[in-house]
């Protein structure tokens, strides 16, 4: 999952590299068809990944995406997509926690792992995030 415009920035340039890559295989003369073909598929999957991940970050940012928690598992993803929802940066949530970008970016980065109960509040409290449909079974 794409968490902010510089993971963005670079996922779209790794795109481009593939895409290089592929247009340059497919001017090689001596590889077979087979092997060509698979290689081509290869880089392409990972291409079609990434664009994925892109058009989820382009709705999230512009309001299209319905956040959802299906249990608590779910919670870190949630905190996450309702930040790029509010088209909040990290840098932004950092300062309104008091706390500095890199802390905010190693909570996201883990997952949320290493946070207290206390912050966790903090960090809901600061996205303003209502409590979305809850499954419990």
């Amino acid at each position: 999952m794409i968490q902010n415009e510089h993971q963005y920035k670079v996922t779209k340039g790794e795109i481009d590299k593939l895409q290089q890559v592929i247009d340059k295989l497919l001017e090689q003369q001596n590889i077979p068809p087979s092997q060509l073909a698979a290689m081509q598929n290869s880089f392409q999957t990972q291409i079609d990944r990434m664009q994925l991940e892109i058009q989820e970050y382009d709705d999230l940012k512009a309001g299209k995406v319905e956040i959802t928690m299906g249990s608590i598992e779910d919670l870190p993803k949630v905190l996450i997509q309702k930040r790029i929802g509010l088209g909040m940066t990290q840098k932004e949530l950092a300062i309104k926690l008091g706390i500095k970008e890199q802390m905010v970016q190693r909570y996201e980065a883990s997952s949320y792992e290493s946070i207290g109960f206390q912050r966790l509040t903090e960090v809901w409290n600061a996205l303003s995030a209502s409590i979305p449909n809850v499954t419990v079974s």
